[in-house]
């Protein structure tokens, strides 16, 4: 027999068991199934009888209380008939569902359990009325006398209640009857299902046995010379396993044997000449590839000599850039620094021409005008050292990079770039100062001071002039988390377009007209914070309302400890 009419013969066996195994499975269920609504329709009847039994006293003891008070008698009565009635349908109801399912129980119901209802349903109406009648013929607004109550009880159980009973017990009976069939169906359904269960298996198990046995010793033949072909040994031979699939398959391994042993001997010549070929190859690409490595290797390092210098140059650039952007920042401001070096110098001069006509008069020596005097000489003193303050500031800012990294006092350096930036905000804007008490940053007292003044001259240029009253540039210091300080420049200018928020720190990005701007203020602006450990960033900006800029610096507390930290 071929393997795939074994295989077929265990399908269709399978199939088979599956099929009886279902088979017997739903004869129990539908059996089990029945006698379950012959139970409930039994059950039914049962508690139908329980009501009607149950209400005969309520119907007597209700009567004598509606007597007694004086109520109408018949309305009640009427009602309870037709809760007795709804009772009769309810039982036909559940005699139809016994006839319908009788047939395949192996219990026929009596013939006559529908007349027998019918007829214990008219007497117990007949009796209702008869009671109703002789309770109404009482003398009004007074119980019935209990003999009475005993004796319409009595009528009810020689008329109605006899009857009623002997129908309990048969249903009650047909009930245990039921019960204990639907229980042997059981036993048989799972006494049946076990054996057919075990048969199935035992075939089953039997059958697989005779199939797969021969096929297993076959299959174990082949693996192992498979194994021993794998493991090059190709000569080796499968006896003869008759003429089914594995039959074929080992005729095919024997000429698959033979034809790689074969192909073997010939792969060995072939591959010892093609050695012998590539070794010589191999001598020749070594030389090549030495060649090729030494040329590589020169043209490497001629690059590397190229690529230092250009990075060299880079640098060099990047360092004019910044000095030429804080240069163009000088010469923007010089005519405000000469503006604010003039005033001072001016009642600085005429303070002195003041005190040199004093002195010039005979009695000076005596004048009561002293104080005056002195007052005079206080504020020449004062002016002077104005003109030295703001000539300090702009060496500082024109001074060349100090690469040097210590603890700046933040405040002195808005004050210092605030005082710069007098003239271009005097027809523009206010300049509020809202410094609190920080503690000193880490970073470049000159370069801090580059920064401040390109952003509040920046502020300043976004506001046009004459509304002074209108408009203010607010700087506000004060600390952030970890151990660092925020600084932010406030204003109330023209804002920024929400297309050009991304580019603001490109370098040679700018929305100033030719010959205005370079582009390269807040680049270097952001070059300068990020290389002291800080971050320049763009907190909100709407067009016609202003904008917020925002620098995060570290304390030199932050910065001792990273040192600490992170020891170079």
């Amino acid at each position: 027999m071929s393997v795939n009419a074994r295989i077929l013969l265990l399908a269709l066996v399978a199939i088979g068991i599956t099929a009886i195994l279902a088979g017997n499975s739903l004869f129990g269920t539908r059996k089990g199934r029945q006698i379950r609504e012959r139970v409930v329709a039994s059950q039914e009847q049962l508690l139908a009888v329980a009501r009607l039994k149950a209400g005969v006293w309520p119907f007597l003891n209700t009567l004598s209380r509606m007597k007694e008070n004086g109520q109408d008698t018949v309305a009640f009565l009427h009602e309870r008939e037709n809760q007795v009635l709804a009772e009769q349908t309810q039982l036909d109801l559940s005699v139809d569902e016994e006839e319908r399912i009788s047939g395949d129980s192996g219990y026929k119901p009596r013939t006559d359990e529908r007349r027998e209802f019918s007829e214990v349903i008219q007497a117990l109406l007949r009796w209702m009325e008869k009671t109703e009648a002789r309770v109404r013929a009482e003398p009004a607004k007074r119980p019935i006398p209990p003999m009475l109550e005993w004796e319409l009880y009595q009528d009810y159980e020689r008329e109605v209640g006899r009857d009623m009973a002997t129908i309990e017990a048969a249903e009650q009976e047909e009930l245990t009857w039921l019960r204990q069939h639907w229980d042997r169906n059981v036993k048989r359904s799972l006494l049946l299902t076990h054996i057919v269960t075990l048969a199935c298996t035992v075939l089953m198990v039997a059958l697989t046995l005779f199939l797969f046995l021969p096929l297993r010793g076959s299959l174990r033949q082949l693996r192992s010379v498979a194994e021993r072909v794998g493991r090059g040994d190709f000569a080796v031979s499968l006896p003869t396993m008759g003429r089914d699939e594995l039959g074929l398959l080992a005729q095919a391994m024997n000429r698959m044997a033979v034809e790689l042993h074969g192909t073997l001997e010939e792969k060995q010549r072939l591959m010892k000449a093609e050695a012998e070929v590539s070794e010589r190859e191999a001598r020749r690409y070594n030389a090549i590839l030495e060649e090729t490595v030494r040329a590589r290797t020169t043209e490497l390092e001629a690059a590397n000599t190229r690529l230092e210098e250009s990075l060299r140059q880079l640098q060099d650039t990047q360092a004019q850039l910044l000095f030429a952007d804080r240069l163009a920042a000088v010469g923007r401001l010089a005519a405000g620094v000469g503006h604010e070096i003039n005033n001072p110098l001016s009642y600085i001069l005429s303070n002195l021409r003041f005190i040199q006509r004093e002195l010039d008069r005979p009695e000076a020596a005596g004048l009561p005008e002293k104080e005056e005097l002195m007052t005079a000489i206080g504020d020449a003193r004062e002016g002077a050292d104005r003109v030295r303050i703001i000539v300090q500031e702009l060496k500082v800012l024109s001074r060349p990079d100090e690469l040097t990294l210590g603890p700046v006092d933040l405040g002195s350096v808005i004050r210092g770039a605030a005082s710069i930036a007098t003239q271009e905000l005097s027809e523009r804007a206010r300049l509020v100062l809202d410094c609190q008490d920080v503690p000193p940053v880490q970073g470049n007292g000159p370069r801090l001071g580059q920064v401040m003044l390109n952003l509040i001259v920046n502020a300043a240029h976004s506001i046009e002039p004459g509304r002074v009253e209108e408009n203010e540039v607010r700087v506000v210091v004060h600390m952030g988390i970890l151990d660092t300080v925020i600084v932010e420049v406030h204003d109330t200018g023209c804002g920024i377009p929400p297309e050009n928020l991304e580019r603001i720190f490109e370098p040679f990005f700018t929305t100033k007209p030719v010959g205005m701007g370079t582009g390269l203020g807040l680049s270097v602006c952001r070059t300068i914070v990020v290389a002291m450990g800080g971050t320049l960033q763009v907190v909100t900006s709407e067009v016609g309302r202003g904008s917020i800029f925002r620098i995060t610096l570290p304390t030199g507390i932050a910065a001792a400890a990273s040192l600490q930290g992170n020891p170079s």
